[in-house]
């Protein structure tokens, strides 16, 4: 069922008898209001709430939020709040050939609920579900498995696609190994369901519109990236990638693809971010020896793969850059030009993350 946050959690039913039970909830980097979702999970819980609960913010290789961020979600759940640590987690084997390491809140827990955001997503197809446990709170190792270049350049790991998809396969076994058993998701627009997590994300992603269609390629396209996107690039970069590896970007070849994002932090501040932007200012455009050549390993690189992708069709531009320099430093064209002088007349994108165009056929 697909509906308002408080209808979605008037059927939530936990197992008698539970005791220890561990939330997953994503970080900064999603377009949710985790405080009021926690809030609102607290009270429908009621009773049914088990003596001990643990929220885990599952931060991949991003940046650990601070106190002062974490305290406005323990005030209102009353529950203990912690970032995830990907150098420090529970080792619960191999699935799918890849390990699955995981929080030890979460390992530790009888059951895992999982909260996340369903918007299109380069590898899984759409995140949400499994996603917030598996890899939003997994351990080094499971994330550069999960990010190695053969799996994600595989050409069944599509934007959009979750059936047939073995990075999405691939996340959902590990979500299952490590006990998580509901996922509560929003839709973006005040919609939201609960269920299983497989089937909870298949019935989000069913009830996207994902796609709006363009008669003729264009030239060039401005991608306005939003605020819980644009701090830095490696998050913004995604719109960008998104769009050129669509099943059908309206775009000629050559053209001009603009991100619209401020991107203060530069590449970012996180592990995986860092990693990132350390192997593109090694590198030179169009990145090309990033997919054919020897292939680097470790979490965050994945990024790179993706723009070296791009780069072999398309230019992409930021605009409206805070630092421009940061950018300039891997190979990346950035200007503090707003987008419209960039590119005047471009195709405008507004919600990069959940509706792009697409060339007509």
């Amino acid at each position: 069922m697909v509906g308002s946050l408080d209808a979605a959690l008037a059927g939530l039913s936990l197992p008698p008898g539970l005791r220890r039970l561990a939330i997953a909830v994503p970080d900064l980097t999603r377009p949710l209001d985790t405080v009021a979702v926690l809030a609102t999970l607290r009270r429908a819980l009621g009773e049914q709430a088990p003596p001990e609960v643990t929220v885990v913010v599952g931060l991949g290789l991003h940046r650990p939020l601070t106190e002062a961020e974490l305290a406005p979600m323990r005030a209102a759940c009353g529950w203990p709040v912690v970032n995830s640590n990907p150098d420090n987690t529970a080792d619960l084997g191999l699935v799918h050939g890849v390990p699955c390491q995981v929080a030890h809140p979460i390992a530790e827990a009888e059951m895992t609920f999982a909260i996340g955001v369903v918007e299109l997503h380069q590898y899984a197809g759409f995140s949400g579900g499994h996603k917030a446990s598996a890899v939003g709170c997994g351990g080094r190792d499971t994330l550069a498995a999960l990010h190695a270049r053969e799996m994600v350049c595989d050409p069944e790991v599509q934007l959009g696609r979750v059936e047939g998809n073995p990075f999405r396969e691939a996340v959902d076994a590990l979500g299952e190994h490590n006990g998580t058993r509901l996922a509560l998701l929003s839709l973006g627009d005040g919609r939201w369901t609960l269920g299983e997590p497989r089937a909870a994300l298949r019935v989000a992603a069913a009830a996207q519109d994902p796609w709006w269609t363009v008669p003729e390629p264009v030239s060039a396209c401005i991608l306005r990236v939003p605020v819980a996107k644009a701090a830095n690039f490696y998050q913004a970069s995604r719109a960008a990638t998104y769009l050129a590896l669509s099943p059908s970007p309206p775009l000629v070849d050559g053209a001009r693809i603009v991100l619209d994002a401020s991107c203060p932090d530069g590449a970012g501040d996180g592990d995986g971010e860092r990693a990132f932007g350390s192997l593109m200012a090694k590198t030179a455009p169009p990145w090309q020896s990033l997919l054919t050549g020897p292939v680097p390993s470790g979490a965050g690189l994945q990024r790179a793969f993706m723009l070296a992708r791009l780069a072999q069709r398309y230019q992409l531009v930021v605009a409206g850059c805070d630092r421009p320099e940061a950018l300039l430093r891997l190979g990346v064209e950035a200007t503090s030009l707003p987008a419209s002088a960039v590119a005047p007349g471009a195709l405008k994108v507004t919600e990069p993350f959940t509706r792009l165009p697409q060339l007509r056929r």
